[in-house]
Formats: C-alpha cells, structure tokens, sequence
C-alpha cells in the first residue's frame, strides 16, 4: 500500500465506538484513510477487581470482527504493550494468532510494531512479514529520534524484522506534545527527522499525534472550543520542509487521547458531551453527568444544528445522526455511540482539511 498525500491516517483502539465510527463512513472517505488499529488493553473489572476477560477471550475475536467491519481495505493492526508478550491458550502469541485468522479471510493487514520491541515480538513479526509478504510498519517516537544514530537504530530493526526498506513504513507518534509554538517545533522535528537519512526510502511516512485533551475534567461546562493544535502545526510544519524533502501523510488519534483508559465507572461520572471537529478547533458541549440524564444529548445536539459550525445531515453518518437526535427522532442512545458519532464526523471532516491542503498552491 502505498499512501498518496491527500490520505490520512486515524489511530484507533479496536473498540466499539472506534470500529462502528470506520464502519459508518462513505465509501469516498475508506478509500482515502489507511488506520492505525490497536488491539486495547484488556479492560478492568473494578467490581470483581479483575480483568472483564482473559487475554484469549479478549483478542479470539478481533479476525472476524476485523473483516466484517473493515473487509479487505488496508489497515496496520498493532498490539496493546501491556498484552502482546502474553500467549493464548493455543500457546501462539498474540501477533501470529491475529495474523493467522487475517489471513482466513483475505485481509489486507499490516502488522505495526514500535521500534525497540522484546525480541520475541520481532521474532513473531518478522514470521508475518515472511508468510504475508506485506510489509510491516515500525513506529518511532520523539525519543527514539533523539537518540544519537536513529537511522541506524532503524536500518537495524527493519533487517531484524527481515522487511526491506522499499515495504517498510515508518510511523513518527509524537503522542500528545506542546506544538506550541509551531515554528520552533517544525524546525525542531525537521532537524530531527532529517537524522533518519533519505526518508525515500521507505514505503510511507506518516506523523502522528493530537491536542485532544486526556480528560475533558478541566473542560467547563456549556459551549467551548478547544484549538486543534496538531492540525493546525501540520500546516506550519509542512510549510517549512526544505525543497525535496518528503512530507508525512497526516495522521491524528481522532477524538481520543492515546493515554485514555477505562476508569472505574462507579466513582466517576462521566459526563454527557458532545465533541465535533470544525476547521481550527473542536466545538464541544459538556452538560452533567451522563447516566443521570442522557435525555440531554438532544439539548446538546439541537444547539450544534443551530450553530455555523453544523456542516449538516448531509456531511456524514455521526452528522446524520446528530441532526435526527436534535429533533428527537433519534434516541440519546449510550456513551459509545456518541464516540462513534464523534469520530465519524472527525475522520470525515480531516479528509476535507487535507483536500482543501494539498489542492492549495
């Protein structure tokens, strides 16, 4: 797979809320994104103080669900550290059991591993490069490009993983950092992607990170806006690459910050809102405690369908949807489907951004 600049790449966690969001685009907008999937943590029983299940229960169906969900497009699908050294109950560790069922059903899966990973992962990686013949992907953070040789630390893992360089994808996760201010932060990660060498030389080249915060705790409640840091950086960035330098395909973790986790739902909670992307910003709207009253969800809608920002039912499934909860034809419904809702609109709306980038002069 080989991703042109027009396309985007959004980080999902293989749950609910983020499976059905890629599910529910148009088929216009599944041509033009290649995700980034995460098989989670396994979540938390606070009740029985225990895992809600083992590791076997928690990753036996991704296969299946992978395929009715995202079918034959392309996809990296990487592993949660805090489970992929351990087996299922077969004894096959997570990488080659998820690959092993990928391949029953033809998929066009990539398997996506950070660089420096325990030696068993690359040893089970580097058999799915072997038998697939797809490539890998390899992610770096902004650690590993300010060690001293990181062209060589990745030269070095990419022969480990016995993949060449032409199908090897290099994926930078900046994770959540201060973007500002962005001048100083492009010339920055300019100086230190160059250290990479000739970045031509790999299959892609993707950045990767957000401003989404990790708790909407601090967020107000009512109408507020939150600046889209990490778009609006990728712009000043990719007007200060030098001539002939490559630029990386864009990439966001969405709507959900990458160090989220479950909490323990019985002394938090949550409240009930909105999040919807706009060209500079995510317009939000925060109101009390969801469980207590998910009625508000139609408030919370109907206020965005009366706002400038609302592109209308037209725009994409999760506006479809928010138009029909404002006028109460649609139910409040839970808490996943308004994640669904979210990022349904966000991946739909960041592929406009990118149009609207990469036809400018």
């Amino acid at each position: 797979m080989n991703l042109t600049d027009d396309m985007y790449v959004p980080a999902v966690r293989w749950r609910q809320g983020e499976y059905q969001s890629l599910l529910r685009l148009s088929n216009a907008a599944k041509d033009r994104i290649v995700p980034l999937v995460t098989i989670p943590e396994i979540e938390f029983d606070f009740e029985e103080w225990r895992p809600k299940k083992t590791v076997h229960e928690h990753v036996h169906p991704f296969a299946l669900r992978f395929h009715k969900k995202w079918g034959k497009r392309p996809a990296w699908v990487g592993v949660h550290p805090s489970i992929v050294t351990q087996p299922m109950d077969d004894g096959r560790d997570i990488f080659r059991y998820v690959f092993d069922g990928l391949r029953g059903y033809e998929c066009n899966a990539v398997p996506a591993i950070p660089l420096g990973a325990d030696a068993a992962t690359v040893t089970s990686v580097s058999g799915v490069v072997s038998q697939d013949g797809m490539g890998a992907g390899i992610t770096l953070r902004l650690e590993d490009l300010m060690k001293p040789k990181p062209e060589a630390d990745v030269l070095g893992f990419a022969a480990r993983l016995g993949v060449a360089l032409d199908e090897t994808d290099l994926i930078i996760d900046l994770g959540a950092p201060n973007f500002e201010p962005y001048a100083a932060f492009a010339s920055a990660l300019v100086a230190a992607l160059q250290k990479l060498g000739d970045l031509g030389r790999f299959r892609n080249l993707v950045l990767l990170g957000t401003a989404i915060p990790e708790t909407f705790k601090d967020v107000g409640k009512g109408t507020s806006g939150i600046e889209r840091h990490d778009w609006l950086f990728y712009g000043e960035f990719t007007r200060r690459l030098p001539a002939g330098m490559r630029r990386p395909v864009f990439g966001d973790y969405t709507i959900v910050h990458p160090s989220f986790t479950p909490t323990d739902m019985r002394k938090i909670k949550s409240a009930g809102k909105l999040i919807y992307t706009t060209p500079k910003s995510w317009w939000v709207k925060k109101g009390g405690a969801f469980r207590d009253d998910p009625e508000q969800m139609h408030d919370h809608c109907a206020v965005l369908a009366s706002d400038s920002a609302f592109r209308g039912a037209a725009f994409s499934h999760g506006d479809d949807y928010i138009a029909k909860c404002a006028v109460r034809s649609a139910p409040a419904s839970n808490q996943t489907r308004w994640k669904s809702v979210a990022i349904n609109h966000h991946i739909t709306h960041v592929l406009e951004d990118l149009s609207t980038l990469c036809g400018s002069p």
